[in-house]
């Protein structure tokens, strides 16, 4: 029988890592969605060097090329608020950009 992984989700404990972990999968794959549409304007080789790294207490920290991190930090708004119409809810809240 199938099972969905939302009831999978809840039968591990609570103390465990994965449930986070499954979290911040979940919001690096909107991120990446987001920001090909919220930034679809630019070369496609720009979009494939951003990515989202990490995600932690509604904070997802993004890597990009320093000559794009300011254009970023400009468009956070749309992309917060893209991400979070991806994920159904407001679970990002902030953005923080690293040259990378």
């Amino acid at each position: 029988m199938f099972n969905s992984i939302g009831d999978l989700i809840r039968t591990i404990p609570v103390r465990s890592r994965s449930p986070r972990a499954i979290l911040a999968l979940q919001v690096r794959n909107a991120a990446l969605e987001s920001l090909a549409l919220v930034c679809s304007d630019l070369p496609k080789e720009i979009i494939e060097a951003i990515k989202p790294s990490v995600f932690k207490g509604g904070v997802l920290t993004i890597t990009a090329p320093q000559m794009v991190t300011g254009e970023l930090q400009m468009r956070s708004e749309g992309l917060i608020k893209e991400i979070n119409k991806v994920l159904g809810k407001r679970i990002v809240t902030r953005l923080r950009f690293r040259v990378g």
